[in-house]
């Protein structure tokens, strides 16, 4: 029991280990990115584009990524992201120092990848409980996420704000160092529980892809407790990418700092995201998933209000970051809430449903707050941000009971002995969580 408890702990820490090292480079890009974009235009609508293309192929590429981790060798595939995601950003240094980067160059990256991200943030979280073992997944998942801000928002913002200053390409350099060096560490890991998913009687074929994802959307559909966090949550990220499309403008024309400063004001934005991940672990069992859930949303109309209507660089920030603090305690307690609930053989598919939906709305609130903006300034995004989140929270408070989350909870344990690969969750799952919720049962579909 040592031996196996130690070889978990090694694992573990090596995941963590990448995903931190990939931190550094991915904040460093994303910094430099949005800098990047500003420099070649001041059109809000074509910044607003870039984080855009980042954003949209959880819509167009998610949920069939989903399907492939319940089919592929999670480890393995999980490094070689990295290593294509190195190659990616390596091509990017090329193309700048070559002098041909425009706003489309920019947008394309985003695009190509966050669409290979889309299959390695959904490997990551499938092997999560792979290296936990009898762990608490809340307290995983918060270390995770809060080694990857720390590294992000700490220390990459601001360091590829300095480095773009240095060189345009040598934030993006930084970023393919730290791929290579996650793609080094993900695959020294050899755990038992690593297993590869088992391929379908068809075979690794499109139809059969295709056929997987619409299974995992169609079994989140019939789940009505993830079906409304899955929504509530989409409507969060729609808010918040709305109001980061046009956040570098918003800096640097209505708080007036310098990029420099821009940098160090994504670091007080970072300090509200590492206190809720850390703090998730607590809050939850202190309130409970859903009160937890309905706290993180409650968080959030207020600051996006003060920052609306402020000038004053410290206040906007602060208020700000407890919208951070609200993203983290929310992406915490719905991660380890999917890990518990969804079959393990179905875990991919099903992510990949709920990603589709919480990350596939991203485009759609970046294009909305672009093109706010252009309409009735910079302000207007996040007006309208505090409008969308009140009315969210509402909507938790109505229909996200805890009891209703207790019901699914049991149900999922219930579920694990039945449960097959072809069959969707069965009518008492839904009729006890239904009955908690106050809600009309359906009988579910066959597939």
């Amino acid at each position: 029991m040592g031996l196996l408890r130690s070889r978990f702990a090694y694992g573990y820490g090596r995941l963590w280990a990448a995903t931190t090292a990939s931190g550094v480079g991915d904040g460093t890009r994303t910094a430099a990115l949005a800098l990047y974009a500003a420099t070649l235009t001041h059109d809000p609508f074509a910044v607003a584009l870039v984080a855009v293309a980042g954003k949209l192929p959880w819509t167009c590429v998610g949920p069939f990524a989903g399907a492939l981790v319940d089919r592929l060798d999670r480890w393995r595939t999980l490094w070689i992201c990295d290593v294509a995601r190195a190659l990616v950003t390596g091509s990017l240094v090329l193309v700048i120092l070559t002098g041909q980067a425009g706003v489309t160059v920019l947008a394309v990256v985003s695009f190509v990848l966050t669409s290979i991200t889309t299959l390695a943030e959904n490997l990551s979280q499938a092997v999560v409980s792979d290296v936990v073992g009898d762990g608490s997944l809340e307290s995983a998942n918060s270390r995770l996420m809060g080694g990857q801000l720390v590294s992000s928002e700490f220390l990459g913002a601001p360091l590829g704000t300095a480095l773009f200053a240095l060189g345009h390409p040598v934030p993006f350099a930084l970023d393919t160092l730290s791929f290579a060096v996650s793609a080094v560490l993900v695959c020294s890991v050899r755990l038992p529980g690593a297993r590869p998913a088992t391929p379908g009687d068809g075979g690794l074929t499109a139809r059969a892809v295709v056929s997987e994802t619409a299974e995992g959307i169609r079994w989140l559909w019939r789940h009505r407790v993830l079906r409304t966090v899955c929504v509530l949550v989409g409507a969060l990220n729609f808010a918040v990418v709305a109001v980061l499309g046009i956040a570098v403008l918003y800096a640097l024309n209505v708080l007036h700092i310098s990029q420099r400063a821009y940098g160090m004001l994504l670091v007080v934005l970072a300090v509200g995201g590492l206190a809720g991940a850390l703090l998730a672990p607590l809050v939850t069992r202190a309130l409970g998933r859903a009160r937890t859930l309905q706290l993180a949303l409650a968080l959030c109309p207020l600051p996006f209000l003060i920052a609306g209507t402020t000038s004053h660089p410290l206040l906007a920030a602060g208020a700000l970051a407890f919208v951070g603090a609200a993203i983290s305690l929310a992406t915490v307690v719905t991660t380890s809430l999917r890990q518990a609930l969804v079959p393990a053989d179905l875990f991919g598919r099903v992510n990949g449903g709920y990603r589709f939906v919480v990350n596939g709305v991203s485009p759609l609130g970046g294009l909305a707050g672009g093109a706010l903006a252009g309409v009735a300034g910079l302000r207007a995004p996040f007006l309208f941000a505090a409008a969308l989140l009140a009315a969210a929270t509402v909507t938790a408070l109505l229909r996200l009971s805890p009891a209703a989350l207790d019901a699914a909870g049991q149900d999922a344990g219930d579920e694990r002995g039945e449960h097959t690969v072809t069959r969707p969750p069965r009518a008492a799952h839904a009729t006890r969580a239904d009955a908690a919720a106050g809600e009309r049962t359906e009988a579910p579909e066959r597939t």
